[in-house]
């Protein structure tokens, strides 16, 4: 009977430690900056040259998003696609306070120390209106 106390006390102690060592723990994910980058991207519309420059707007300077994969990375590091490429750029433009893009390339490219190079580029704007 004795024992058994002591084997409850040790269980009774053990178990506190451990819930006490768990207290501040804290669990840190992208999920928030994965998000916030989504609905900062959907704020920005592609245009056509065309269609943009027939309205008042804000020129907020070029673009630029790139993909390199050299060799066998490829197979640990998936190969982007063009939309997530293009939605880089976006992202892009709505940190700069825009909310219009002109895509001016985007696709493969040839690039000396990549296997697969993925190249887009673009043009930020503020769109003032479409009156």
């Amino acid at each position: 009977m004795k024992i058994d106390n002591i084997i409850s006390v040790y269980t009774i102690c053990l178990l506190s430690v451990v819930l006490a060592g768990c207290n501040g723990v804290k669990f840190r994910t992208n999920a928030e900056e994965y998000v916030v980058a989504k609905v900062e991207a959907s704020t920005v519309d592609l245009y056509s040259p065309s269609e943009l420059y027939s309205h008042e707007n804000d020129p907020l300077g070029e673009v630029f998003t790139s993909f390199c994969s050299v060799s066998a990375d490829h197979l640990r590091y998936p190969i982007p696609s063009l939309s997530a490429l293009k939605n880089d750029l976006r992202g892009q433009t709505a940190d700069r306070g825009g909310n219009a893009l002109v895509i001016t390339e985007c696709g493969e490219q040839k690039y000396p120390t990549c296997t697969v190079y993925l190249e887009c580029a673009g043009l930020a704007y503020y769109l003032k209106s479409w009156d």
